[in-house]
């Protein structure tokens, strides 16, 4: 499971604009999720944090109840698919 706990980003460039504040998101284990919404809205930053391109601002992104920073990047992108 993928879990978004209080998830508050901005990019490191632009501090003072919030991506997403206080998202909460359960993803269960061998579920599909589709991100959908108007350009801008935060769709491909969700798969960047996810991806660990960049860390959140407040809150955690867990998987299987651990946060992400602690797990092996190669090992931990080898446990999921990401369709573009």
């Amino acid at each position: 499971m993928i879990e978004f706990k209080d998830v508050t980003f901005s990019y490191p460039t632009k501090k003072e604009v919030k991506v997403c504040k206080n998202l909460n998101i359960k993803v269960e284990k061998n579920k599909v999720v589709a991100l959908v919404g108007k350009s801008g809205s935060g769709k491909s930053s969700i798969i960047n944090l996810i991806e660990r391109f960049y860390n959140v601002t407040e809150g955690e992104i867990l998987f299987d109840g651990v946060n992400i920073n602690k797990l092996n990047p190669q090992w931990f992108k080898q446990q999921i698919a990401i369709v573009s």
